[in-house]
């Protein structure tokens, strides 16, 4: 045979093998199948249910009038605000958290008092209030940066007393409903822990009070007045949740280091709450409570030991309150307005790792106008302008963004001091002059 006759025949030979060998077919390594696993999301560990309590302060900015009087009345108080909530959280992307909650607690506000020269008196008192909200917030992992929304419901009684006497008494008490918003930041503390800072704007509605009296001495008269009450409260409080379930987030940033220099700006609302009264002969006082909003730039330095963090912060920005209210029943007017504020404050906080939670005070300057007009129908007004000096304290969080980027939801209560107006015909009014900052911020610290 010559040599391509033999090659064939062992091609042949092997062939056979291969195919009728079932032990060697089953030896030989079969072929593998490259599979893509699916990509899931990572969890930062806020999904599922979680419990807590919260404690803060809350402030009534009442409005009311009386058909067929003119003029209005403000009220403003400050008062505790503290309770529980509960709610449940879905992750539904990597950074983007939606959930639901509910809360209920005390929220304690009492204010009533005689308006400037009149006898009659006008009050709103406070026991409990609740709300049901959703809430929608970017993660970055340990923290929760979120708004939130829904309905509210506040326990609450306004009071009429047209003369002092029990007969022309009048007083409504409800559970009214309304609506609420809002928003706050929310950071990991470590195992199932977090604390939060968060404000909420509260409309209760209006109630309305038919009063009904006698009035009059030898020829009496039926006299009604429908008083129509405006119900506004504003709340900033800390809470502290434990969460069920997973116990960190997946999703982690470095611990921040908070120590050196910041720059950054700050937006938010604002809540005049201004008593006057007459300090020489009128009885009576006057609330003027005022929303606006302001914006600020803000810089500062902080010092890290651990987990204790300490600094100075100072900011200078806007301050827009402006409100010119006609006393109830009468011809004289009061005002505020303010253009401008700046504070200079120490911090001390926990750092959390990724998170500041601090309080902060110190001294603060308004520049502010107080007015007053005897007669509406005339054009010439008294009023004191002035940068008033006085002092604040409040407190917030503040959350790491990554990189040298924070963000931070803080309160201020910011006292302004008393200012004089005097008026020749009236005498000398008193303007006690307090206010009321909710604001978030965005800081960048310098360095690494």
């Amino acid at each position: 045979m010559n040599r391509g006759t033999v090659k064939l025949i062992a091609a042949g030979i092997a062939l056979t093998a291969f195919h009728g060998s079932p032990a060697l077919a089953t030896d030989l390594p079969k072929p593998r199948i490259v599979t893509k696993a699916p990509v899931k999301a990572p969890d930062p560990g806020w999904a599922g249910f979680y419990l807590g309590a919260n404690a803060g302060i809350g402030i009534s900015q009442m409005r009311a009038t009386v058909a067929p009087v003119p003029g209005s009345i403000d009220r403003a108080d400050l008062g505790f605000a503290g309770g529980g909530q509960i709610g449940f959280n879905w992750l539904l992307a990597p950074h983007w958290v939606a959930g639901i909650e509910g809360d209920i607690g005390r929220l304690r506000i009492d204010r009533s008092f005689a308006d400037w020269g009149n006898v009659e008196a006008f009050g709103v008192s406070t026991d409990w209030y609740g709300t049901v909200r959703g809430r929608l917030a970017y993660t970055n992992g340990p923290s929760l940066f979120y708004a939130t929304g829904g309905v509210a419901f506040v326990n609450l009684t306004n009071n009429f007393d047209n003369s002092g006497a029990a007969s022309a008494s009048f007083s409504k008490s409800e559970t009214a409903r309304g609506w609420t918003a809002g928003g706050g930041i929310e950071t990991m503390l470590g195992g199932h822990w977090s604390a939060k800072a968060e404000y909420l704007y509260v409309d209760a509605g209006n109630q309305t009070i038919d009063a009904s009296f006698i009035t009059g001495g030898g020829d009496p008269v039926l006299v009604t007045r429908i008083a129509r009450f405006e119900n506004r409260f504003h709340v900033f409080r800390y809470g502290l949740n434990y969460r069920f379930g997973g116990a960190g987030p997946a999703v982690a940033l470095p611990a921040h280091d908070w120590s050196g220099f910041y720059t950054g700006v700050n937006g938010g609302g604002a809540l005049s709450q201004v008593n006057a009264v007459n300090i020489s002969e009128i009885a009576g006082a006057i609330d003027i409570a005022r929303t606006g909003f302001t914006g600020a730039v803000q810089g500062g330095y902080n010092w890290q030991t651990g987990n204790v963090v300490a600094g100075v912060e100072a900011d200078i920005g806007y301050l827009g309150i402006d409100r010119l209210l006609r006393g109830w029943n009468d011809d004289n007017s009061f005002g505020v307005k303010t253009d401008w504020y700046g504070t200079v404050r120490g911090r001390a906080g926990y750092n959390t790792g990724s998170a500041l939670v601090y309080v902060t005070a110190g001294g603060a300057f308004v520049r502010v106008r107080n007015i007053y007009d005897n007669d509406v129908s005339n054009e010439s007004t008294t009023s004191h302008s002035k940068i008033a000096a006085g002092w604040t304290v409040g407190g917030g969080i503040e959350a790491a963004l990554g990189g040298n980027w924070s963000a931070k939801t803080e309160y201020l209560y910011i006292d302004a001091g008393r200012q004089s107006v005097t008026e020749p015909d009236d005498g000398t009014h008193g303007f006690d002059n307090r206010f009321h900052v909710f604001r978030f911020g965005l800081n960048r610290k310098f360095g690494s």
